[in-house]
């Protein structure tokens, strides 16, 4: 019997818009705080897939210009994760067949990835990738 778990924070992101920054490479453009926001990154305490941060926070630039938001202003979703698995050998003279059964996910929660940030999207703010769910499978392997 064998588990692992693994508990994770959000991985900071930044917020961009689609225009590009003229600074010698490409580089996308990070955005402006909207005027009496600065500082509250537009994040949201209980976040929702449908709304992981509130873009009415930021405003786009002048073009070629990077915005006043620094980089890694916001958050993303933390990770729950617990693998589990079960084996069992029987001995065969001097070999052994061992039966394996891996359960990735076992609890099935949803661990969502990183929201939209692109401010010039219409799903900005909106959470649309998640890591599988609750996978098994077995194994059977000989060793002689």
């Amino acid at each position: 019997m064998q588990g692992v778990v693994r508990l994770a924070s959000g991985f900071p992101f930044t917020i961009t818009s689609t225009n590009v920054c003229q600074c010698g490479s490409f580089v996308p453009q990070r955005v402006n705080f909207a005027p009496g926001r600065e500082g509250d990154a537009g994040n949201i305490e209980n976040g929702t897939a449908d709304r992981w941060f509130d873009p009415t926070a930021y405003s786009v630039p002048a073009n070629g210009t990077q915005g006043s938001a620094g980089r890694n202003t916001v958050r993303g979703p933390g990770t729950q994760r617990m693998d589990f698995s079960l084996s069992k050998r029987f001995p065969i003279n001097k070999a052994r067949v061992e039966f394996r059964w891996e359960i990735f996910n076992l609890l099935n929660h949803a661990n969502f990835g990183n929201p939209d940030a692109n401010i010039s999207n219409a799903t900005v703010g909106t959470i649309t990738t998640a890591d599988d769910g609750r996978t098994m499978q077995f194994g059977l392997r000989f060793v002689w």
